[in-house]
């Protein structure tokens, strides 16, 4: 099945597309922003709370929620500099 990615309309197969965690809008990995730790799972119990993780967000959300955070495209952690 083909979905389009919700910034730039590219069709893509079901499994490139994420949704924002946010707002739900499909969203490919190369135009998703990731957040790498989204305290948005984070619960006001600590021994009961995950810990921040990663989630993908629209261009807009990412925006708006996370505006001064370090945002990033793509799963994978970028490679550390020499």
């Amino acid at each position: 099945m083909s979905i389009k990615c919700g910034i730039n309309g590219e069709d893509l197969d079901e499994s490139q597309i994420f949704l924002c965690h946010h707002c739900g809008m499909p969203v490919c990995e190369l135009h998703g922003w990731i957040v790498a730790a989204d305290d948005a799972f984070a619960d006001s119990e600590p021994e009961s709370s995950p810990a921040p993780r990663p989630a993908m967000h629209c261009r807009s959300c990412a925006e708006r929620f996370h505006k001064t955070v370090a945002k990033r495209h793509g799963w994978a952690e970028p490679a550390a500099q020499p």
